[in-house]
Formats: structure tokens, C-alpha cells, sequence
């Protein structure tokens, strides 16, 4: 099991994710030393982790030094030692490393994955092999897990889903030498969706005899320790939501489950963000009008399937509020917008064209990527999706069409650049073994400008 996990890194601080391993029962306390070195500075923090919360701790190291614009890119090392409460250290050394952000505009690479159910011991590891290549090779800043890291609800089990039960599906999933190899190497962010919870979650849904607030409970403190506390939390403490920038570039990932009520009588009730989400959403699209930016929704807001698309921004319970936020994108005339998702569990390139005036209109896209890892992978539904949609709405106006994607049920993760305004994608398929510093082969790439 991972014992060390880089999550969110700035220009000048990050948050180190540390977990450590006991094989007392009666042991309550660890303490995790944490040791970051660069060329210039070299800072130590004890934390103290505790046993009813899976002895994991987050601690952000604050005041380090950006990386430069030029050939240096500031390298930070990390080492973990987890020791006893007489300070005899119990689990090997673990180490890892990190680049700070740099201060000014810079070509900057990042991977996008969803959907982690592995079959099995082997697939997990052939998954992270995978991912390491990607990152040895094609040095991406940082990973965003667009949602489903775990699947709470497959294989289908008579066993009462629990607490314990969201907790060690995580120890499941990370166990292997290579997950832990990826994780201590290069920053996470992380999304909620529905398999964190159950399936198909909404607020206003009862599953087996048990009502949404149940998994809420069952399900959050293990998403909070194992997910979400290496987020940024700009939005405050409670909030699922968050933004950070990288080199110039904004990023907004939001929660598009915990607040959704998606079958309430009231259609004007029926919504995929809260209130204050919304907002802060808005609010954030203005102040980074003038840079690329780039919004993680767990499911598609831009794509459209002909069947069983109920959970997307299309779906009529949520079509009200995806209208209401292209209305102000078109009132504010934002443009360089694009959103990101995995849910569709297939490699997409989509486009929507939406009409400001009589000449003009703005192009907002959408890159979707197939599963890491999949029970079967045929359920991408690829025929399903529509290709092309013209929507003419009392004050809205606008085309949808799917520019690229890849017809293939190969499970896969995208590799996303963006450089001067111009990003291009790859998506690699995730079925095959590879071997050392090997690339899978490429399902679906192409280039667009913003």
C-alpha cells in the first residue's frame, strides 16, 4: 500500500499524503517524519497519524521556492519514515519527488484517468506500469483522477456495504509497488463520483432499502483521508469543490455528485451543483477569462449519448442548469474553456459552438477519456454517443459535434498538453503489457487552439 502520495503543488507549497502500516492492534499513534530537499533548502515536519483515521496524515509544507522559466525546473525529494511512539522507526524509508510550479507562463503537461476497477492483483499493476512509463517519458506535471478510483458497488457482494468497506477498497487498489511509485512521484488531484458513493448516487435516491445519507455517511471520511485531504481547499472545509492554477493556467474541478438532486418533483429543484458551487464557479470562469482554463466535470457536460446518458449535463434534469452556465459564458463572452471528464468510459474530442450575435460565437471543448481498467470495457456504449446536435433554445444557440474519437472498447488514459494557447491530446489504451520505458499504443490524438 502507498505510504506516500504527492497531492497538490503550487508555486510555493505542497501537501504530502502520508500512511503508515502497524501489525500491533494495540497500537493507537504513529508518528510520520517528513523530509523535503532541494538544491536550497531542506525542511523536516513530525506528524502525528492516528488509528482511527487508517493512520493517514496530510501535512502542506508552505514557503518553497518556484521553479524557474528556463532549463531549471526546481526539484524537490521527499522521504517518510514512520516511527513508533518511542521514535524507533517501524516501515522502511519511503521516498519520493516533486517540481514546484513555475512562476510565469510555461508549456505545461498533465494526465487525465478515470474509472480504476481492477479485475484483479495484475491488472492494477499493469495499469501503473503503464501510467509510470507515461510519466517517466512524457514528464506530465501532474495527474488528474477525473472520478471512480474505487467501486464501491462491483463485484456485486451480500456483504453490508460499510465504512470499512470504502477503506479497503482503497488499500486494495494502491497496494502494488507500482501504484506507489506513480503516487510519490508527481502531484494528484482527485474528483468524487458516483462509485465512491454508490451507483448512480443523487441525493433523492434510496439504493437497497438504504437512503443516500447513509452511503454520505459510510462513504466520506474514507474519501475525505484516502482522496480528498490531498486537495486544494480554497472553498473551505466542507466543500468537495476546488480551483488551482498551474503556470498560468486555471484549472476548476467540480463536485457533481454530493450536491445533485436529480428526480425531486420540482423541476427547478433538479440540479448537478448547489447554489454556492454554481457561484463560485462563475466567479471563477470571470476572473480567469483572459487564460486558458480548464473545468473537470466527473461526468460529461458537452457530450451527448442517445441512451442511458441520465447521469450527464444533457440529461433533462440537469439541461436547465448546463443552459444557465452557457448563457453567462455567452453574457461574459468567455472563451478558452475546456472541460474534461472520463464518465462516457470511451477517448472523445467534442466541441460545442455556441452563438454570442448575429457573426460572432465561442467554441468550448471537451476531452473525454475511456477507463483505466474495466470489468468489460465494451460498456463504452461507443455507438451510442451522438455525433451532432443543433440546439436552438428561446436565448440560446449552439451546435454540438463530436470532432474525434476513438471507436475502439480498449480501456485508455489521455495525455493532455497545452503550449501557447494550442493543446494536444493523446490517449493511450491501457490494455496491454508494456514493457520499461515503453508507450502504449496511441487510441485516438489530435490538436486544437483556444
Amino acid at each position: 500500500m502507498c505510504q506516500l502520495i504527492i497531492g497538490h503543488v503550487s508555486e510555493n507549497s505542497a501537501k504530502i499524503w502520508v500512511r503508515g502500516i502497524v501489525n500491533n492492534e494495540s497500537t493507537t499513534t504513529l508518528t510520520a517524519q517528513i523530509t523535503l530537499r532541494s538544491d536550497f533548502q531542506t525542511i523536516t515536519q513530525n506528524l502525528t497519524i492516528y488509528k482511527h483515521e487508517n493512520f493517514i496524515g496530510v501535512h502542506e509544507f508552505e514557503e518553497l521556492n518556484p521553479s524557474d522559466s528556463g532549463l531549471l525546473r526546481l526539484l524537490y525529494t521527499v522521504e517518510v519514515i514512520i516511527k513508533d511512539i518511542a521514535g524507533v522507526p517501524i516501515n522502511r524509508s519511503n521516498r519520493g519527488s516533486f517540481n514546484t510550479v513555475p512562476r510565469v507562463n510555461y508549456p505545461t503537461s498533465f494526465i487525465l484517468g478515470s474509472n480504476f476497477m481492477q479485475r484483479n492483483e495484475k491488472d492494477g499493476k499493469r495499469v501503473f506500469n503503464i501510467l509510470n512509463n507515461i510519466r517517466k517519458i512524457d514528464k506530465p506535471a501532474f495527474m488528474l483522477h477525473a472520478g471512480n478510483q474505487i467501486y464501491i458497488d462491483a463485484p456485486a457482494t451480500n456483504t453490508p456495504i460499510q465504512s470499512d468497506s470504502y477503506a479497503n477498497k482503497y488499500l486494495e487498489n494502491w497496494k502494488s509497488r507500482e501504484a506507489a511509485e506513480f503516487f510519490g512521484r508527481l502531484s494528484n488531484y482527485m474528483a468524487i463520483n458516483d462509485h465512491e458513493l454508490y451507483y448512480r448516487f443523487a441525493n433523492d435516491v434510496e439504493y437497497d432499502f438504504k437512503t443516500a445519507s447513509y452511503y454520505l455517511r459510510e462513504a466520506l471520511p474514507s474519501y475525505r483521508s484516502f482522496q480528498h485531504s490531498k486537495n486544494p481547499n480554497n472553498y473551505g472545509d466542507n466543500k468537495y469543490y476546488y480551483s488551482y492554477k498551474c503556470a498560468d493556467k486555471a484549472f476548476f474541478v467540480m463536485d457533481t455528485r454530493m450536491e445533485r438532486f436529480q428526480f425531486v418533483k420540482q423541476k427547478q429543484q433538479r440540479q448537478m451543483l448547489g447554489a454556492e458551487q454554481l457561484e463560485a464557479f462563475k466567479l471563477w470562469l470571470i476572473e480567469n477569462k483572459d487564460i486558458p482554463k480548464f473545468v473537470v466535470s466527473t461526468v460529461p457536460f458537452i457530450t451527448i449519448k442517445e441512451t442511458d446518458y441520465s447521469e450527464y449535463w444533457s440529461a433533462e434534469a440537469f439541461i436547465e442548469q448546463k443552459e444557465e452556465i452557457l448563457s453567462f459564458i455567452k453574457q461574459n463572452k468567455i472563451d478558452k474553456l475546456v472541460f474534461l471528464t472520463g464518465q462516457g468510459n470511451a477517448a472523445i474530442h467534442s466541441t460545442l459552438t455556441l452563438k454570442t450575435d448575429l457573426h460572432d460565437s465561442i467554441t468550448i471543448h471537451e476531452l473525454m477519456t475511456g477507463a483505466l481498467s474495466h470489468y468489460d470495457v465494451a460498456l463504452a456504449n461507443y455507438n451510442d454517443f451522438v455525433w451532432k446536435q443543433h440546439i436552438v433554445n428561446m436565448n440560446l444557440e449552439y451546435m454540438y459535434r463530436i470532432q474525434s474519437g476513438a471507436g475502439q472498447t480498449d480501456p485508455s488514459v489521455m495525455l493532455i498538453s497545452i503550449k501557447n494557447n494550442t493543446v494536444n491530446y493523446k490517449a493511450y489504451t491501457t490494455r496491454d503489457e508494456i514493457g520499461d520505458d515503453e508507450l502504449p499504443a496511441v487510441m485516438l490524438s489530435g490538436s486544437f487552439d483556444l
